[in-house]
């Protein structure tokens, strides 16, 4: 490592991943250039002052091996693609309404898996009552998380319901 690498750089080298099992069976393991790290269903990762959970969200918002992490020092989801917005803005958000520009978003990339298990998967998310929401896709939200968790959930769950109600037809 050189000196004059940047410091965060040089504390990342010969870390490796870590990740859901069933993410470094299917899918991790072949793209990283280092084994990772199985994590199982609820482990609790120390990264020294912060204390992360694995919980698996399959399909939710993507694919089988989806997951999410809980920092448990911070009540902070990392909540990946959930939420997702477009353009720009603050990095950190009160209070505001993250469903619709969600829902906004979904209707340009249509990228989440709308099933009958998303709603009650986000609603479990809910039940963690985090404090801030960490986006993957736009800012970071402090203010009644879970509720925006809830809101989220009752809006896919409606449309799974009208396409459900439409292939009926």
């Amino acid at each position: 490592m050189r000196r004059h690498e940047p410091v965060a750089r040089r504390r990342t080298v010969g870390a490796g991943g870590a990740h859901g099992e069933l993410g470094c069976a299917i899918s991790v393991a072949d793209m990283a250039d280092r084994p990772p790290r199985p994590l199982a269903e609820g482990e609790v990762l120390d990264i020294g002052g912060h204390r992360l959970r694995q919980i698996s969200t399959p399909h939710v918002p993507h694919a089988w091996e989806a997951q999410v992490l809980f920092d448990e020092s911070t009540g902070t989801l990392l909540c990946g693609d959930l939420f997702t917005r477009t353009g720009n803005g603050a990095a950190l958000v009160h209070d505001t309404d993250m469903v619709s520009p969600a829902l906004e978003a979904e209707d340009v990339f249509h990228d989440t898996c709308l099933t009958p298990s998303t709603a009650p998967t986000m609603r479990s998310l809910a039940e963690l009552e985090p404090r801030t929401l960490a986006l993957m896709h736009g800012p970071s939200f402090a203010g009644d998380c879970a509720g925006a968790l809830r809101d989220l959930a009752d809006a896919y769950a409606h449309r799974v319901t009208l396409a459900m109600s439409a292939q009926a037809v």
